[in-house]
């Protein structure tokens, strides 16, 4: 599948090879732009964007806008760190004081009103003028009692990328799904109303938490 919305950057080109070596039957895009409230030091204003990235706690009680019921209601009803892949005791957000070295390998629940009650493996990385972030299922996600993909086809890849402008914000989510009469049309719009919501999420608390001014 081709990436129309990535942006021109090696960070979208790593998105995009990953993305062509699944067997996606559903692929949705989103951008946003997000204009800076002033201009910081460029390694602050990134170090910033990967702290958000990783307040996954912050998600609990993130609205969005339902399509099924025509109307805003809560997406993620919890959301918070846990301590590893086979435990699944609650982790504090914390809050870095530099970029990492290397990828940072995070795991997550999610109890969200679409999919209910799951884990997911988050994947962050920084660069000078980047950070990517890369979410997949490790639990079978269902929509009600319809089993629909599992473990490891779902995949949310955002990029936040600095650009003159602001803040790009890119979103590319991907599943590999059982696509029973009805469910494609329900994950696609799901995905794209969730995209929207989370870049909601994103801004505000970037907002709250963007460095001062040079």
């Amino acid at each position: 599948m081709g990436l129309t919305l990535a942006p021109d950057h090696q960070a979208a080109d790593m998105i995009r090879s990953a993305v062509a070596t699944e067997e996606s039957d559903i692929f949705v895009e989103a951008l946003f732009l997000w204009q800076k409230p002033g201009a910081g030091a460029p390694e602050a204003e990134i170090l910033a964007v990967y702290n958000v990235l990783r307040s996954i706690s912050t998600l609990q009680g993130l609205e969005y806008y339902s399509a099924s019921r025509k109307k805003i209601r809560p997406l993620y009803v919890y959301s918070s760190l846990i301590a590893g892949l086979n435990d699944p005791s609650p982790v504090r957000d914390s809050q870095l004081q530099r970029l990492p070295p290397v990828p940072e390998t995070l795991y997550a629940r999610q109890n969200d009103t679409t999919f209910g009650d799951n884990q997911y493996r988050i994947t962050l990385t920084g660069g000078m003028d980047f950070v990517t972030q890369h979410s997949t299922n490790l639990t079978r996600l269902s929509l009600g009692i319809v089993p629909v993909a599992g473990p490891g086809d779902v995949n949310v890849r955002l990029l936040v990328l600095s650009v003159d402008e602001g803040l790009l914000f890119y979103a590319a989510s991907s599943a590999r799904a059982a696509v029973v009469p009805g469910v494609r049309g329900k994950l696609e719009t799901s995905f794209g109303n969730r995209a929207e919501a989370v870049y909601n999420w994103f801004s505000s608390e970037l907002a709250a938490t963007w460095p001062k001014q040079r």
